[in-house]
């Protein structure tokens, strides 16, 4: 009897083990109520890597020669969102333009910079709403300010397996589409689409298929 038992627990240990695991890479387990896309995606206030670096402050106007880094930037003929590396280094900082591109003012504290462990925190996409409102995303971080880059928030997916894309909402309201990159784990034909709750500073959950 003895033996049955620590058999027994064996098997559910080996089990408690395998669904750990999967969770853990972000795989739904057959039998359990787990998705790789969670139902809220909670932000932070404020960015990781703010304090690593001296930003410019918040409204300075970016001269001709600093507005040439500005390299990733939104489309818009009257507002636009863009990344600005200083003086060409790693660090990122958000700006703005209320001109069509004519004049960058700082509009923020800086996103990410290649310290140690602060690659994961690099954004690629700039997903602009309107003057005061913005998203900047890449595989792994979502970063979001609604009050013209005043207050910014942050949510970080540390697996970094996430392509992530504007997606319209009926109604109005700011939207994301989360699918698996090339090479994730996650089954390929999946994907959730999320909405901003800007009252909580979180992501909602509004659909999402598992392939």
């Amino acid at each position: 009897m003895m033996k049955r038992r620590t058999l027994l627990s064996g098997a559910a240990m080996s089990m408690a083990l395998a669904i750990t695991l999967s969770a853990s890479q972000g795989i739904e387990v057959s039998g359990a109520a787990s998705s790789p896309y969670p139902a809220t995606l909670t932000m932070q206030r404020g960015l990781t890597e703010s304090a690593t670096a001296h930003a410019l402050p918040w409204g300075t106007t970016l001269s001709a020669a600093q507005a040439r880094r500005v390299t990733l930037r939104s489309s818009g003929p009257t507002y636009r969102w863009g990344v600005w590396k200083e003086n060409g280094g790693p660090g990122q900082f958000p700006v703005r333009s209320v001109d069509g591109g004519a004049r960058w003012t700082a509009a923020g504290p800086q996103l990410a910079t290649d310290w140690a462990g602060g690659g994961q925190y690099f954004v690629s996409k700039v997903i602009s709403e309107n003057a005061s409102s913005v998203v900047m995303v890449s595989n792994s971080v979502i970063d979001v300010t609604i009050d013209g880059g005043h207050q910014w928030y942050q949510y970080l997916n540390a697996y970094g397996n996430w392509s992530i894309a504007a997606h319209a909402v009926s109604g109005g309201g700011i939207g994301l589409r989360v699918s698996p990159t090339s090479y994730a784990t996650l089954p390929k034909s999946s994907y959730a689409l999320y909405v901003l709750d800007v009252a909580h500073h979180q992501w909602r959950r509004t659909k999402q298929s598992l392939g």
